[in-house]
């Protein structure tokens, strides 16, 4: 199987597919419920893994059966047992997130000549290329992904990678075999109309180092210097919110950047002018896909995906860790509405175009039935 090859389109059989996840909330489970309710709608039989009640019954609400078996550890024996009994029989068995991608490579087919595959969304920590840090993965990072990581590919029929430049990295940083990477971007589901614009610049985002917030927060020390009137929000939650609320404070804006948490995507998306990418590293930012199909214009760095999403006039593109090139086109988009018109209608027909959750489905479905013709 080669790097670049891709999930082919067909008509599809009885494929019964058991999807495995361990987290509660972020991309890989967004992704795994949009793809189960596309799946569903084709008269696919799926079902999930879930680590929660909560989030099972989001499953079951996309029309997939669900399972709560909360898959903490890799080690946890009795949680795997469970697992196994549950995905016993399907023909493909999918793990989509780093927990669960090792478990289904460690575990048994779920039926003789029945599939195993992984979707890598995003890299370790330990390897994350930060700008201005000299970190360095240690010999036990180094072990764990590079070794272990990267030989349990080999038991895996393909591991799916959302983006060209992501199955590159992996291959380079984490020695991932090249012959097992199959680039399926993602979709998202694309709403009927697009959002009525609303009047805050800001993001959606897991609060960590590797999405460049603080380059945001001053970006919006900039701009909010020229605007007196201008706000700012920061949606999600992680490990960076007290630090980056520390900043807007050292900056003089706090009373200008709001950090709701997580908020509902429409509502967020509802709230903003401009959507910002200020990431060093994107693997397939399912946010820039959601923002560019709801219709918010959006500014982003050119980083890994972005540059495969992007098509000239669908979004402003700028270098990472520059804050003076991102306030200045946020500010060129505030202050032309027909500029901020014609991206957004652009960005939404390449969303229509190219990456919607049925795309992803139908070429995730055709790579599973090519891998079962093959066994």
């Amino acid at each position: 199987m080669d790097l670049w090859e891709r999930g082919s389109i067909s008509t599809h059989g009885c494929v019964r597919v058991r999807f495995v996840t361990s987290l509660d909330r972020g991309g890989p489970i967004e992704h795994t419920l949009g793809l189960a309710a596309a799946m569903h709608d084709s008269g696919i039989d799926v079902g999930a893994v879930c680590v929660s009640d909560e989030v099972a019954d989001r499953f079951c609400a996309a029309g997939a059966d669900a399972a709560v078996i909360p898959l903490r550890s890799w080690r946890d024996a009795q949680r795997a047992r469970e697992a196994w009994r549950y995905v016993r029989g399907a023909d493909v068995v999918h793990g989509q997130d780093r927990r669960s991608g090792l478990w289904v490579r460690l575990g048994p087919r779920p039926r003789r000549r029945g599939l195993r595959i992984y979707t890598m969304h995003g890299l370790p920590d330990e390897y994350l290329p930060i700008p201005g840090t000299r970190h360095r993965p240690g010999a036990r990072a180094t072990i764990a992904y590079r070794g272990l990581d990267a030989g349990l590919c080999r038991r895996a029929d393909a591991v799916i990678v959302p983006s060209a430049a992501f199955a590159e990295l992996i291959a380079a940083r984490l020695g991932y075999p090249r012959r097992k990477l199959v680039v399926i971007p993602h979709g998202v589901s694309v709403p009927a109309e697009r959002v009525t614009p609303g009047a805050m610049v800001g993001t959606m985002a897991l609060l960590e180092p590797v999405k460049g917030l603080d380059v945001l927060l001053r970006a919006a020390a900039r701009l909010a210097s020229e605007d007196p009137g201008l706000r700012f929000a920061i949606f999600g939650d992680g490990p960076e919110r007290g630090r980056l609320e520390s900043l807007a404070a050292q900056l003089g804006i706090a009373d200008r950047v709001d950090f709701p948490g997580y908020v509902a995507k429409a509502e967020a998306l509802g709230r903003l002018a401009v959507f910002v990418v200020s990431s060093y590293v994107e693997s397939g930012p399912l946010t820039l896909l959601e923002a560019m199909a709801a219709g918010v214009p959006v500014v982003s760095t050119k980083v890994g995906a972005v540059s495969e999403i992007v098509t000239p006039g669908t979004a402003q593109l700028v270098p990472i860790q520059d804050d003076a090139a991102l306030a200045e086109a946020i500010a060129g988009l505030i202050a032309d509405p027909a500029l901020r018109k014609r991206q957004a209608r652009a960005a939404r027909e390449r969303v229509l175009d190219r990456f919607t959750m049925k795309a992803c489905a139908e070429e995730t479905l055709g790579l599973y039935e090519r891998l079962l013709g093959e066994t």
